[in-house]
């Protein structure tokens, strides 16, 4: 005869609850996984985003010797074959412009006056950039070495020209 022992098929107490709380863990981290994974899909793909192209213009205020005085109070640049380009925050060129003509400025604008406020403007610009560079074809660089670029924003670029004519009314020019 053998010795045999009697083996209990009972799980032992806290056994099942142990079961649970892993089950529980893995479900609450393979959800917590979904939400982050559909949180980084969001963030890079930015769905609120208006992407839709618009007509952007960078303004410039330039004194006497950087326009030509076309008489009714018209004024074009004198580099106006110079080619601008706006670019992205990545600093691929989103866009290619040439200046345009633009007004002199009378008594009203203060320290601006008998100054032209003229215009780059930029077709088919895509909106949501964080931020935007206009460059020129002439390289100017920083004492650093960097090349120069001018940062904007999309509200600056969606300014209408009267917009920007109202906000130089009175200008003074800074203190040196």
């Amino acid at each position: 005869m053998s010795q045999l022992t009697p083996v209990s098929l009972e799980k032992a107490p806290g056994a099942n609850a142990t079961v649970h709380r892993r089950r529980r863990i893995t479900l609450i981290a393979a959800g917590g996984l979904v939400i982050a994974s559909a949180g980084a899909v969001l963030f890079a793909w930015e769905p609120w985003v208006d992407r839709t192209p618009f007509v952007a213009r960078t303004y410039v205020v330039a004194g006497a010797a950087l326009f030509t005085d076309e008489g009714d109070g018209v004024c074009r640049p004198k580099e106006s074959a110079g080619k601008r380009k706006l670019l992205g925050e990545d600093r691929r060129v989103l866009a290619t412009g040439w200046r345009s003509q633009g007004e002199i400025l009378s008594s009203r604008y203060g320290d601006a006056a008998g100054k032209c406020l003229y215009y780059t403007e930029y077709k088919d610009v895509p909106a949501g950039e964080d931020a935007y560079y206009e460059v020129g074809e002439k390289k100017f660089y920083t004492r650093d070495g960097e090349r120069y670029e001018t940062k904007l924003a999309e509200a600056d670029l969606r300014k209408r020209f009267e917009e920007v004519k109202k906000s130089n009314l009175h200008f003074k020019a800074p203190a040196d």
